[in-house]
């Protein structure tokens, strides 16, 4: 695949799953360990981007943002219409990670991961079909 780690991002979402609590006030409560979970969330993120980057400049795209990217990757036929949106979501929530991280909101996060997740694996398989 285009320089991503692909056994990094399995083991990231292993983790956050196995870590994931089961009720939101033991998710608000854990502390450097909540922390992370979001931490390999974005870096799982940041991967899948990082490859999406290198599927683009195999095919002659250059763009000055992920969102450039992947409107650019979706315009071409390479990336359907579905996973851009989600590339896209994932993209921005990146930017929140990592530029934001004080708009996180817990709540939302612990209701939302498993679709996260899920975002991260299906962006992973579409990359993994494309791959050679």
């Amino acid at each position: 695949m285009w320089d991503v780690d692909v056994e990094y991002i399995v083991e990231s979402i292993e983790l956050i799953k196995g870590a994931m609590p089961d009720s939101l006030e033991e998710f608000k409560s854990m502390g450097l360990a909540k922390d992370g979970i979001y931490k390999r969330l974005e870096f799982a993120i940041q991967a899948l981007l990082d490859s999406l980057s290198g599927l683009g400049r195999k095919r002659g795209i250059i763009a000055l943002s992920y969102s450039d990217l992947i409107k650019s990757l979706e315009e071409k036929g390479i990336l359907p219409k579905e996973t851009a949106e989600k590339a896209e979501f994932l993209a921005q929530l990146r930017e929140v990670l990592i530029y934001d991280y004080d708009l996180m909101n817990d709540e939302i996060a612990f209701r939302n991961m498993e679709e996260y997740i899920e975002y991260v694996e299906e962006l992973l398989r579409f990359l993994r079909g494309v791959e050679g």
